[in-house]
């Protein structure tokens, strides 16, 4: 059966988002009071608040009655009004049998179970597009994450916060959420694609066997359906669908009656087949899911029950256990349907948080009569044909959807068979942040062609998109290990693109493979990302899991031009933390410092080019009895890239993370990509860092009116800034060094050295140029053009800068080397 998960997110992302000739500031004498952590006891006292909130939740669970339908037909048992009338509605019990109206003690009440203190808003990033972008908003939350797609940069291996940064505009009121959904929906619209219901139908890919099943099934339950429509028994008052001018709400009863009535004759036909199972309505309706922290309210949604339980309504409401989501509209208009759409997508995407385990979604749209159902996958949503509810046509289409669902395996319904949920479970763990749900997940390794399997710890990210890589990180230790955190690693989880041409080049397995290989004999003073098994993940232990194995049902589905997408599984050491976990900006710059040294060795001796260099992507492990000897962790090579053997490797392309990439990669400048981009993404971090803060007393209110915003908006406006910003030493230090928090003087002169050393070359200063500067520009004010500049040049100054590259990244090294020598002298004392 599908996973019962329920996520425990207590602690939020950091808000994702120099020196010139002066010397580096003095050491300063020793601090007595200063305490000396190691990582480990670093975490932050609502951490351990937060899981003991978690296992009060478990309590909770534990003590939760067991389902029962609403009310049983014919009873005069005591119900409250509404429930009368729900009963009613659902085809539970006839309106004559509902004798009594009582709120006494004894009557039936039925309560959705409070959010879990200090869990964050789940969804958020919305729409067509890949986690990278969706999720770039590292200024809207004040605290810190290694969870980069504020994911600075979310694509990431490893972390130790559970959530990700989402765009948090969804939190706001329910009519901004509306303006929200209607604005985006043309977005939606475009990725869409129009199939006959058969063709949905065949998705389920059921044998010649369960199909011959099938019909029968749906024959008899049709035939038995119009015969209740032909009489006059008012036992089913589903039989009498609303019209246009009914309230949704009504519409919400007759449909949850409609699936009951199949429920209820698909058990009496199939209780002991092998592989079926029910699909039952939620009990509540117009409902916020109990483990939901924002304010949507879901019309119906719907279940998967095992065939030997109750065929009645479900008093579970979670998206951690649902299988679908139906959403309402009372009327036919474009209108409606477009924002029924629209919701649906947007409220999808809270299954996917929630459940790990899930490859794509079903989803149900009713407006007025006609219902359609939805299969949304990585990068389109396929729409259905019509099924007309007023007429025995679409009424029989309708129970045949019903009970394809009940006869097709969990896999063809979305789920992931490599991912097995456990019952609610307790693990023992130091950190305090830790799942409720436990997962064994199968790693296949493609070098040995042998599995392992791991249980899963804690989520660090959920995927939270509703179409994109659905990246996935996650915490977990060999299912023989469970209690030695010694063993701990870290799993990634995503959909990668596909293109045979380009996948050695890309493919972030070899691209490990190849560093592992490389530097696993050195003497390095610094540590990188170890490959443990790395493989396409399996399907039953022998079909690879990609964009065909969803889709190969379809006839000519190539055709579709839906991108063709791998599902990869990736286990590597060591488990990183955020840098919330720092103290201070000494061991901040210490990390950077050993990140940058792995990144050297990536480009010099294993040939590959990270390009994405970003706050999630910089993670922190502690090393020695206490945690307490620092080291950066520099991972994510998804967009990394070969440079050594391979023509033009590195060509104009976008890669990386909206706040940090550099002005090259965000114009896609017509020029390979080089270290140089990458350096100049650190100096963009450490600004966004030394502005936003290191450590939660530090943290700067994400709402202030900045320049340094401006890299977070679109690709054009968060170029032509960097441009203006990064042109002079003034108009840097104006703009940008200014707003750095007073306390980060260290922070200030790294900033400054690296400025000078990446804009400021000898023949190749400054960034803007005449092209750049336009009289009706109405960013011209926020560039701030040099009144004392007798004229710009007629060039690019980027381009004549990728000739200096070797020399540049040389002094940029040497400078981040002092740096941290300094920092770490300041440590000592």
């Amino acid at each position: 059966m599908p996973p019962k998960k329920n996520l425990d997110t207590t602690r939020g992302p950091l808000p994702g988002p120099g020196q010139n000739s002066l010397q580096p500031p003095l050491i300063p004498q020793p601090d007595p009071t200063k305490e000396k952590r190691g990582i480990t006891a670093r975490l932050r006292p609502s951490a351990r608040k937060a899981d003991a909130a978690d296992a009060a939740d478990a309590a909770d669970m534990a003590a939760t009655p067991p389902r029962s339908s609403l009310v049983d037909a014919g009873s005069a048992f005591p119900i409250n009004p509404a429930e009368a009338q729900l009963a009613v509605q659902m085809g539970q019990v006839a309106i004559d049998n509902v004798t009594q109206h009582s709120e006494s003690p004894e009557g039936l009440h039925y309560e959705i179970a409070p959010s879990t203190p200090g869990k964050i808003q789940r969804s958020r990033g919305f729409g067509a597009c890949t986690e990278k972008n969706a999720l770039a908003k590292p200024h809207r939350s004040p605290e810190a994450s290694n969870c980069g797609n504020a994911k600075s940069s979310r694509s990431l291996q490893h972390a130790q916060s559970p959530t990700s940064g989402r765009d948090n505009a969804w939190s706001n009121s329910e009519q901004e959420s509306i303006a929200i959904v209607r604005k985006k929906s043309d977005r939606i619209a475009q990725n869409t694609l129009d199939i006959s219901l058969d063709q949905m139908l065949a998705m389920t890919n059921p044998t010649r066997t369960t199909k011959k099943q099938i019909t029968k099934t749906v024959d008899e339950i049709a035939s038995e359906m119009e015969d209740i429509f032909s009489s006059d028994s008012d036992r089913y008052k589903f039989t009498e669908w609303p019209g246009t001018d009914s309230l949704e709400r009504v519409i919400y009863g007759y449909f949850s009656g409609f699936v009951l009535f199949v429920a209820e004759r698909v058990k009496e036909r199939h209780l002991d087949t092998s592989g079926w199972q029910l699909v039952l309505p939620s009990m509540l309706t117009d409902y916020k899911p109990s483990d939901s922290n924002t304010t949507e309210r879901l019309d119906v949604s719907l279940f998967l029950e095992d065939m030997h339980k109750e065929a009645a309504a479900l008093k579970e409401s979670d998206y951690a256990d649902m299988f679908a989501i139906v959403e309402v509209k009372r009327r036919d208009s474009s209108a409606e349907i477009n924002n029924a759409l629209s919701r649906l997508f947007y409220y999808s995407q809270n299954i996917y948080i929630n459940q790990l385990n899930r490859r794509f979604l079903w989803g149900l749209t009713i407006w007025g009569s006609y219902v359609c159902a939805e299969v949304m996958v990585h990068d389109k949503v396929l729409v259905s044909s019509t099924m007309d509810i007023r007429k025995a046509e679409g009424r029989k289409q309708l129970v045949s959807l019903l009970v394809h669902w009940s006869a097709c395996s969990t896999e063809r319904l979305g789920y992931d068979p490599s991912m097995r949920r456990r019952e609610l479970t307790r693990v023992a763990d130091f950190h305090g942040a830790i799942d409720k749900s436990i997962y064994d997940i199968d790693c296949y390794d493609d070098a040995t062609g042998k599995t392992r399997t791991y249980t899963t710890i804690r989520t660090i990210l959920e995927a939270s998109c509703l179409f994109g890589r659905h990246t996935r990180t996650i915490i977990a230790r060999p299912e023989d290990a469970i209690g030695d955190s010694s063993q701990e690693v870290v799993i990634k989880d995503a959909w990668a693109h596909y293109n045979a041409d380009e996948d050695y080049m890309r493919n972030e397995i070899g691209l490990l493979r190849t560093v592992h290989e490389t530097l696993k004999d050195r003497q390095l003073d610094f540590i990188y990302p170890k490959l443990e098994v790395g493989g396409t993940v399996k399907l039953n232990g022998a079909t690879d899991d990609t964009t065909a194995a969803i889709l190969n049902t379809l006839d000519k589905w190539e055709t579709l031009k839906i991108p063709f997408r791998v599902h990869r599984r990736i286990v590597t050491t060591p488990v990183g933390y955020s840098m919330k976990v720092l103290a201070d900006e000494n061991e901040l710059v210490i990390v950077l410092a050993e990140a940058m040294r792995c990144h050297q060795a990536l480009v010099n001796d294993c040939g590959i080019l990270h390009r994405d260099i970003s706050l999630g992507n910089i993670l922190v492990v502690g090393t020695g009895p206490n945690h307490d000897e620092l080291h950066g962790l520099l991972i994510d090579l998804d967009s990394a890239i070969r440079t050594d053997g391979v023509e033009r490797t590195a060509g104009a392309e976008r890669s990386g993370t909206l706040p940090y990439m550099s002005i090259a990669n965000l114009e896609n400048l017509d020029m390979d990509r080089t270290a140089l981009d990458d350096w100049e993404s650190l100096l963009y971090v450490v600004c966004w860092v030394a502005t936003y803060g290191v450590v939660s007393e530090d943290r700067r209110d994400p709402n202030d009116d900045i320049a340094i915003k401006l890299w977070n908006a679109d690709e054009a406006k968060a170029a032509r800034a960097k441009r203006g910003h990064m042109h002079s030493s003034d108009n840097f230090e104006g703009d940008i060094i200014k707003h750095f928090l007073p306390q980060y003087r260290l922070l200030k002169y790294l900033a400054k050295g690296l400025h000078k050393r990446l804009f400021l070359h000898p023949g190749c200063e400054g960034t803007l140029f005449d092209s750049t500067m336009d009289e009706d520009d109405p960013l011209l004010n926020l560039l701030k053009p040099l009144k004392n500049e007798k004229s710009l040049p007629t060039s690019d100054p980027l381009l004549k800068r990728s000739k200096h590259a070797n020399e540049i990244v040389s002094e940029l090294s040497e400078y981040l080397a002092l740096a941290e020598k300094v920092a770490r002298a300041k440590l000592a004392n």
